[in-house]
């Protein structure tokens, strides 16, 4: 046995009910209120409760991470714990309106996980005898959006199999699947690593579920998730695909391209320092051996300096991004993520960041207290400029997601897939596949606290403006589409 293996393996044992340690790259999508995934899935004809429940029942135990806690240890490192973990909730309402989902969305979505009692994910079904909706938000350590579509198929593969044959798959690390080569980014991160971590370590705070909780509830507490839809049938998919390949471009380059054509046109585009584009991609299929379809955090991403040149027309654009980000993705070379002591991330990633946008939170811990009260804390130094050194443009395309041809059972209508939306990232997009259609949403925190003004009008006119670029004008709408 291997000297780390070892070592993790007595770190395991004394955690009850250990699945394996949260990672770095887990650490940073964990604290934050702006790291819940969302997913929700059109579902056409009859779903027995009961029966559904045995299959969310069935699914959990094929992939452990759905029935897992955080525990940390005496040096706040974090761990997926089954100890105690009760089954995934299922809250079941009758469904009453096609566009009820969409408020059952944003309420369930500002009410935060118990992250020392587990599980981290949890579901809404509106339920009608031909037609229901099932809704499911995931912290965004243990899933990327592609782990909750597998669990939408799988859930209605086990609805209409319930004798299926269950084999566990445990989750991998990403850090594991896609390990950066040696660079002078990785020696200077190395080196920025050993001062913060150093800085940090002569004041550490250590954050724990009652201080997520607290600022996750005020943080949401005048706030929605929002979300402008453009959702194209299987005849309109079809002819955008026709289309796309006559340019040699994907759809989703196709849509990405249109999203920052009109962002520009009505906004002006994104300034110079946030005229970058990061689109995560899939680790499952990258990776050899395959990792299979696991459910937890298997994503790796693709920053790029890109800015859309009006000068030129639309599909030449949409080429020269198509060309870009598929140049990228034949061979990423990921950056190295900075060893940050764990704690440091959740300061970071979690808690830093939202000081000055809700400061009424800080008030609710004695850590949040504390933490806020410090000016001289390393995070303020490294958080000074965040709202302009993320990537403007973050677009997040799942692709098709198909049911296995001999299924039989409910079916799987649409999708419309939500990633985790946050003020500091302008223009966030999420494409999903299902069902002969397709549907994208731009989504966005409403209204960000720095304007307190909801983006929503604007995010309209940005999806009407791209639907004119994309061909598709008959489509244009002055308000938010919930239905195709």
């Amino acid at each position: 046995m291997a000297k780390n293996d070892e070592s993790r393996q007595q770190e395991s044992s004394k955690i009850p009910g250990c699945i394996r340690k949260m990672s770095r790259c887990e650490r940073f999508f964990f604290m934050s209120p702006a790291c819940t995934v969302m997913m929700a899935a059109r579902i056409t004809g009859a779903v027995d409760e009961i029966r559904f429940r045995q299959a969310l029942a069935t699914v959990s135990r094929v992939h452990p991470l759905l029935r897992s806690k955080i525990v940390f240890d005496d040096r706040h490192d974090a761990w997926f714990s089954s100890d105690g973990v009760p089954e995934v909730p299922m809250r079941v309402s009758s469904r009453t309106s096609d566009s009820q989902w969409l408020d059952e969305l944003k309420s369930e979505a500002r009410v935060p996980f118990d992250l020392g009692r587990g599980p981290l994910i949890k579901c809404v079904l509106l339920q009608s005898p031909n037609v229901s909706d099932l809704l499911v938000f995931c912290n965004h350590s243990i899933c990327d959006g592609m782990a909750i579509a597998i669990l939408v198929r799988e859930l209605l593969v086990r609805y209409a199999d319930p004798e299926k044959e269950i084999r566990v798959l445990d989750s991998p690390d990403a850090l594991d699947l896609e390990k950066p080569g040696i660079s002078v980014m990785g020696f200077v991160s190395r080196i920025i690593s050993v001062y913060a971590n150093w800085k940090w370590n002569k004041n550490p705070y250590y954050f724990g579920p009652e201080d997520y909780a607290a600022l996750y509830r005020t943080y949401w507490e005048k706030r929605r998730p929002g979300l402008v839809l453009f959702e194209f049938n299987p005849a309109e998919s079809a002819r955008m695909q026709a289309t796309c390949r006559e340019h040699s471009v994907t759809v989703a380059s196709a849509v990405s391209a249109a999203c920052l054509a009109a962002h520009a046109d009505i906004t002006g585009g994104f300034s110079k320092s946030q005229q970058t584009v990061l689109v995560p991609y899939d680790l499952r299929r990258r990776v050899q051996p395959p990792t299979g379809d696991v459910f937890c955090f298997c994503a790796g991403g693709i920053r790029l300096k890109y800015a859309y040149s009006p000068e030129k027309p639309f599909w030449y654009n949409a080429g020269a991004l198509h060309k870009a980000i598929h140049t990228y993705l034949e061979n990423p070379s990921p950056a190295p993520l900075p060893a940050f002591e764990p704690s440091l991330i959740d300061a970071l990633a979690g808690f830093g960041v939202f000081t000055s946008k809700v400061p009424e939170a800080y008030t609710k811990t004695a850590t949040l207290q504390r933490f806020a009260a410090d000016k001289g804390n390393i995070v303020v130094s490294f958080n000074r400029n965040i709202d302009t050194t993320f990537p403007g443009f973050t677009p997040s395309n799942l692709g098709k997601i198909d049911m296995p041809e001999s299924y039989a059972g409910p079916r799987l209508e649409r999708l419309v897939f939500l990633p985790a939306a946050s003020e500091i990232n302008p223009l966030v997009l999420g494409g999903i596949g299902a069902g002969g259609g397709m549907v994208f949403a731009l989504a966005f925190v409403d209204p960000p606290a720095k304007s307190g003004v909801s983006p929503e009008p604007e995010m309209i006119r940005i999806r009407n403006r791209a639907l004119e670029y994309l061909g598709f004008p008959e489509k244009v709408h002055p308000g938010v589409i919930t239905r195709a």
